[in-house]
């Protein structure tokens, strides 16, 4: 079930799940993605039904399957699924599960849809490297302690997509790749530059390239492919 993108090993134990529609991306990782990160219902065990109407009663409706494009999990949060706790699972769910079954942990995992978007998938690959590289993640947390970030929380707690403790991966996500999307929720572009500045060099200093030049080919180099029926 993997395709590499090149003939090399891919540098990092990312997983890129590669999906035919948003539609299908997001309805296979809905729990997995909120047990990780919700503000509601991170770490505890909820039914779809029970996210669903949650999530019709705070927005309006439930527009779920049409409001997020990427999604990314680290490989512990496959556990509880695994181990019976979120039964019955989807056929999606279990078909996830399938697909990493083999893959030995600690990994990553991070979801798009086809023909998927750069920008998403460049958002998605940083929250994988915040993960599986140590030294880079401390780095990113060094130079987040030492900045003004206020109006990045206060951003963050309007989008209501993500737990606090998810803040300083979601800053250096969304500075490295889709800063506007944060701007919309009211981040002041004046207090994000010198943060977004910041956070570009250190991903320079670790990774050898610049992420906002980045193509396609020199992502997914860095990643383990794996692309999920229709």
């Amino acid at each position: 079930m993997i395709a590499k993108t090149n003939s090399a090993p891919a540098k990092h134990p990312i997983y890129l799940i590669q999906a035919a529609t948003h539609y299908q991306l997001a309805s296979t990782f809905l729990r997995f993605q909120e047990h990780y990160e919700s503000p509601r219902f991170r770490a505890k065990r909820f039914t779809l039904e029970e996210y669903m109407d949650w999530y019709a009663a705070e927005y309006g409706g439930f527009t779920y399957y049409d409001d997020w494009e990427g999604f990314n999990i680290p490989s512990w949060v496959l556990r509880p699924f695994r181990n019976g706790e979120f039964d019955p699972l989807s056929h999606k769910e279990q078909r996830l599960l399938n697909v990493l079954a083999k893959c030995r942990e600690p990994f990553y995992v991070i979801g798009v849809a086809r023909p998927f978007a750069l920008p998403a998938v460049k958002h998605e690959f940083v929250h994988g490297l915040f993960y599986t590289v140590p030294r880079y993640r401390q780095d990113v947390r060094d130079v987040i302690r030492n900045a003004s970030v206020k109006s990045y929380a206060r951003a963050l707690r309007r989008s209501g997509g993500y737990h606090p403790s998810r803040w300083s991966d979601e800053i250096n996500a969304y500075s490295l790749a889709g800063l506007s999307d944060l701007v919309e929720e009211g981040l002041s572009v004046r207090e994000a530059k010198p943060v977004q500045k910041a956070l570009r060099r250190v991903f320079r200093d670790h990774f050898g390239f610049d992420i906002r030049q980045a193509s396609k080919r020199s992502v997914l180099r860095h990643v383990h492919l794996i692309k999920l029926p229709s």
